[in-house]
């Protein structure tokens, strides 16, 4: 309480800094720091590189002087010589490890990530040199190795002073490095969601011209439709389908007709085989015709002709009972050949069908010769794509926003990250501006 009253209270420590800066600003301080930082660090370098090259030349003088040494003492032969052969190694290791290392104008990182190899290596190089040879070196040349070996520790000692020097500024380095690829990375996030703004601005003008195309489009669609030349189209079309439907129910009545007769007309077929009824070449075609592919029959007046012969003949086949069937069936076989024959029932079919056909080819000729219908199909194929596009289009913008949206929780992300890397190296709070 006393010493407190006469040396008063411990001042606060002062606030820090605060240092508002954009991500521009901070990337050229962080620039700027780099450079900084190795300007220092080269001057040191160069002071301590010079001490360096003092300490070298003085041990190599001394090591000169120890190869040029007498024994200190007097030793039987075989240690004399072992002592010798220890002393040319050690000089000879110790000379070739402590190569020159000149001052430079200036270091890179990597440069000085070398540097400090290099002298590592040499040291290293030098302590194994004298944990080997050292015993009979100093066994008889004693001063003189102690005079070559106190230059050497206090190379080893420079060299720990340059190798402090070094590992503090590379890691300074790394740290602003860290904020500099920090802000590389911000940079391609911002570039990369402004890009993104763009596209989507861009899709969102196509998405307005494809609405716009659709309406047009879908608006001269129904004035097409609408037109009374279209609803005459249309009518027509109606017409062709009616005719289509008619065709097809007189060629059902056709194969009807005559399929009615499959049982009585294989039974003829059996007979022809077994050589019990006798025919032409042109009735048996014919009779294959009526059992296998009843409509060919109607394909010319020559095998209608020949069908109502095939017919007349049934009739005669069921009436003198060469044709096995039960008496109701054959009546009603009967009755049915005779209907065909007495109403000519085949050829007015065939008739039918030739007009229907006629008619068919009429419509389809006055479809073919107006272009409304081309017009209506490129229409729905415009519209069609216009729609496809229009939704890809939609599906695009969307992505694009998601994408976004991820983007800017990373910049958020990033943003903090920067503002805590960057108050360390820089020693002030950071805070990014937009």
């Amino acid at each position: 309480m006393f010493l407190r009253k006469i040396f008063g209270k411990k001042p606060n420590a002062p606030e820090p800094q605060v240092e508002e800066l954009s991500i521009d600003s901070l990337g050229e301080r962080v620039g700027k720091l780099k450079q900084e930082k190795l300007s220092e660090t080269q001057s040191k370098l160069n002071a301590m590189l010079d001490r360096l090259s003092e300490e070298r030349e003085a041990l190599l003088k001394e090591l000169k002087t120890l190869s040029e040494a007498e024994p200190t003492d007097e030793v039987y032969p075989g240690l004399h010589k072992t002592a010798l052969e220890a002393r040319r190694l050690l000089a000879d290791k110790l000379t070739r490890a402590v190569t020159a290392i000149e001052r430079r104008g200036g270091f890179s990182t990597d440069e000085l990530a070398t540097l400090n190899s290099r002298l590592t290596k040499m040291v290293n190089l030098t302590t194994d040199a004298i944990a080997t040879h050292s015993r009979y070196v100093r066994a008889l040349f004693g001063s003189h190795f102690n005079s070559a070996e106190l230059r050497l520790r206090r190379l080893h000692g420079l060299v720990r002073e340059v190798n402090v020097l070094i590992e503090g500024t590379l890691g300074k380095m790394r740290s602003l490095d860290l904020v500099s690829s920090k802000i590389s990375s911000q940079k391609e996030l911002l570039h990369r969601i402004e890009d993104m703004r763009t596209n989507a601005k861009s899709l969102e003008n196509q998405v307005v011209a494809l609405e716009k195309l659709i309406e047009n489009e879908s608006n001269q669609m129904a004035r097409l439709i609408n037109s009374e030349e279209f609803k005459s189209l249309d009518a027509s079309g109606r017409e062709l389908e009616r005719i289509e439907r008619e065709i097809a129910q007189v060629k059902g009545a056709a194969s009807s007709a005559i399929s009615g007769l499959s049982r009585p007309f294989r039974k003829m077929e059996k007979l022809v085989t077994a050589g019990e009824c006798q025919m032409d070449r042109e009735m048996i075609k014919v009779l294959e015709l009526c059992i296998e592919n009843p409509l060919e029959v109607l394909s010319s007046d020559e095998k209608i002709a020949s069908t109502n012969a095939l017919l007349q003949k049934m009739i005669k086949l069921l009436e003198g009972g060469k044709i096995s069937m039960d008496d109701r069936e054959r009546k009603k076989r009967m009755k049915l050949a005779r209907e065909l024959l007495e109403e000519k029932k085949l050829l007015k079919l065939k008739e039918r069908l030739a007009h229907l056909h006629a008619d068919m080819e009429i419509q389809k000729r006055a479809r073919e010769q107006t272009s409304l219908l081309k017009q209506k199909a490129e229409l729905e194929e415009s519209i069609e794509k216009y729609r496809s596009d229009l939704k890809r289009a939609r599906a695009t913008i969307e992505e694009l926003h998601r994408e976004s949206q991820l983007a800017e929780k990373d910049i958020d992300k990033n943003l903090r990250e920067i503002e805590k890397l960057a108050t360390e190296v820089i020693g002030a709070i950071v805070k990014l501006t937009s």
